[in-house]
């Protein structure tokens, strides 16, 4: 993360009752134009993204919980638009968005408490899609495919906008930010959320993954940096890199120097021209006699630009040929097109027509016409070898933060701003999307709205109740149980639940439960490395968590937690060669052996009940 993301954004806590907190995090950037004139915040900054953190009351880290994630700048498609978005082959963004913030607008973005049911939601829509839509008349599969195409998009788009702003978030193990692994794992959630099957991943892996996720987009923005820095020397071009709203590393600028010539260094330089995607500069007569705006910058004796306000060794008059994201996956993406305004637009434009033609009009299907699709896949791959940008999720990831960063931006010169944002507006193909200056606007109504919710008689405050008697009822389930759950939830509209009753001693139940999970999650991340834990772990650490879950279970009753536990232990046992820590594994496995005959002597003379009911939702 750069020191310039660090001192943009900064967390707030707020608290959520007596045993919850909310973390909002903010952005200082105030840009001077239109669009956020009306942002008035007595913080000095813009509300982008709230969390809600379940501390249960007490300040151990070991049985907090985050819960909901909303993206504060989050707009809902009206009426009108959402009748737009079913209109095939409708590719405007028509209007700026609502312009005030109801109820309905605080719904949280992620659910981390139930990430399956967006997996039973979306496969339920694909079955209507595909079972009772498609086999209709053209004008009734066109409309319903466009109009969840549409909404899919607008999904996707937010929720990489929410990730973007996360990945320039200050992380803290001690202070009111969320930790690294709260941080990874609500981006890994975030991404999983794009895919069909993502939520059925579990919380360990989950961490994991964001991790690992934020590892490889350093990696392809380092290469994109590289890639792009190569092509603008090769084809005496200067290439810049900006920072963008704290971004920095994601954004570059490839220059043109005016009343200079271009020197052949014996190669072909038009596949160059398709990588960057955009017309040769050095044959553009249009250069040679450049009407529109100009920027006057040093170079070294290098030829290499110079940060603004640095003397150089000469001054060269430049235009600005593009804007590239370094984010997306295989090649530097051009987002600007200062020659062309509707070059993107059309390239966006054109593949989702041939989309909506083949399923929607024609309706070609995955199941019958299979052989289309692979000839279409086999064409895309041929392309993006050659250098196109054919991964549409990819492009839109990009737009979404590139549109959002330059709206919070202040560093750039204005006029360059003002005139990237005119340009970037031709992505906006979507009906749904709302203007990002109108979305910063509601951000901060909706922020104070979401304040409201979490006083003591706040809706929020009961939803938080509710959501901790449901994760009793879900502690020790199996996936199968797990999963049918979610159908019956989902299945009956959210009509019901699985909850435990109300009880005073709910709050110390869940305390042991969750307790009980994140020593586990300790030796299951050893236990999974494969290695000596000793090697890897501080042995003392090991054994504490060992003792505590070993006092724990006393009051865990799920057959499945029990043998998950014992298991653990065995593999955490075989593994090491410290005698102290194996030791403490036979130990807890010899009480947790004794802890199980007792229970089912209980439980076959009657004295153990279940204690969890299912209750409808209210």
């Amino acid at each position: 993360m750069s020191e310039n993301s660090q001192s943009l954004y900064y967390w707030k806590t707020t608290p959520a009752g007596p045993t919850a907190e909310l973390l909002t995090l903010f952005c200082q950037s105030h840009p001077s134009g239109n669009d956020l004139d009306n942002v008035n915040n007595s913080d000095n900054g813009v509300p982008l993204v709230a969390v809600l953190r379940d501390t249960l009351g007490d300040d151990d880290p070991k049985n907090d919980r985050v819960t909901y994630v909303w993206l504060l700048t989050y707009e809902r498609p009206t009426l009108p638009q959402r009748m737009l978005s079913a209109v095939p082959f409708f590719y405007w963004r028509v209007g700026q968005g609502s312009k005030s913030v109801d109820s309905h607008d605080t719904a949280p973005l992620l659910d981390l408490t139930a990430p399956v049911h967006p997996v039973v939601s979306g496969i339920g829509r694909d079955l209507l899609q595909w079972t009772t839509l498609d086999p209709m008349i053209t004008p009734i599969r066109a409309t319903s495919r466009a109009y969840r195409t549409n909404e899919l998009d607008q999904e996707r788009l937010h929720l990489e906008e929410a990730i973007g702003y996360l990945r320039e978030a200050p992380i803290s193990d001690d202070g009111p930010a969320l930790t690294e692994n709260q941080l990874n794992t609500i981006l890994a959630r975030l991404e999983l959320r794009k895919k069909l099957m993502g939520g059925l991943v579990n919380e360990r892996r989950a961490a994991r993954l964001g991790e690992e996720a934020d590892l490889e987009q350093e990696r392809i923005r380092s290469r994109n940096w590289e890639l792009l820095r190569q092509c603008a020397e090769k084809t005496d071009l200067l290439f810049e890199p900006i920072d963008v709203a704290g971004a920095s590393g994601q954004y570059a600028v490839v220059w043109f120097p005016l009343k200079t010539s271009f020197e052949s260094h014996g190669t072909s330089i038009t596949p160059i021209w398709k990588l960057l995607n955009i017309r040769n500069p050095w044959t553009d007569d249009r250069l040679k006699e450049w009407s529109g705006r100009t920027y006057k910058r040093e170079v070294d004796e290098n030829g290499s630009l110079l940060p603004l306000g640095t003397p150089g060794a000469r001054q060269l008059e430049l235009v600005p040929l593009g804007v590239y994201s370094l984010n997306y996956p295989k090649q530097p993406l051009l987002l600007v097109d200062f020659r062309d305004k509707l070059h993107v637009r059309e390239h966006e434009m054109t593949q989702r027509t041939i989309n909506e033609i083949t399923s929607g009009v024609i309706g070609i299907s995955h199941f019958t016409n299979w052989y289309y699709y692979v000839a279409a896949d086999l064409y895309d791959f041929v392309r993006a070898r050659h250098g196109g940008a054919v991964d549409q999720a990819g492009r839109l990831d990009c737009y979404s933060q590139f549109r959002v960063a330059l709206a919070l931006d202040s560093r750039l010169d204005p006029q360059f701003r003002t005139e990237m944002q005119s340009r970037v507006e031709s992505w906006a193909v979507n009906p749904l999307e709302a203007a990002p200056g109108r979305e910063m606007q509601n951000a901060v109504l909706r922020y104070a709205r979401l304040q409201t919710e979490i006083e003591n008689d706040g809706s929020l405050i009961a939803r938080i109740d509710k959501d901790r008697r449901a994760e009793l009822a879900a502690f020790g389930e199996t996936k199968k149980a797990h999963f049918a759950q979610a159908v019956l939830h989902d299945g009956s509209f959210g009509l019901y639940t699985h909850r435990a009753k109300k009880d005073p001693a709910n709050l110390a139940t869940l305390d042991c439960y969750r307790r009980v999970q994140y020593h586990l999650q300790v030796i299951d991340s050893l236990v999974s490395a494969g290695t000596q834990p000793e090697v890897a772990y501080d042995s003392s650490r090991i054994q504490t968590s060992i003792l505590e879950l070993s006092g724990l279970m006393s009051n865990v009753h799920s057959p499945e937690v029990r043998a998950h536990v014992q298991a653990s232990l065995l593999r955490l046992r075989d593994l090491s060669q410290d005698t102290a820590l194996q030791s403490g594994c036979s130990l807890a496995i010899a009480e947790l052996n004794r802890k199980n005959n007792a229970v089912r002597a209980a439980t076959a003379s009657g004295v153990v009940a279940s204690v969890l009911t299912a209750e409808t939702a209210k």
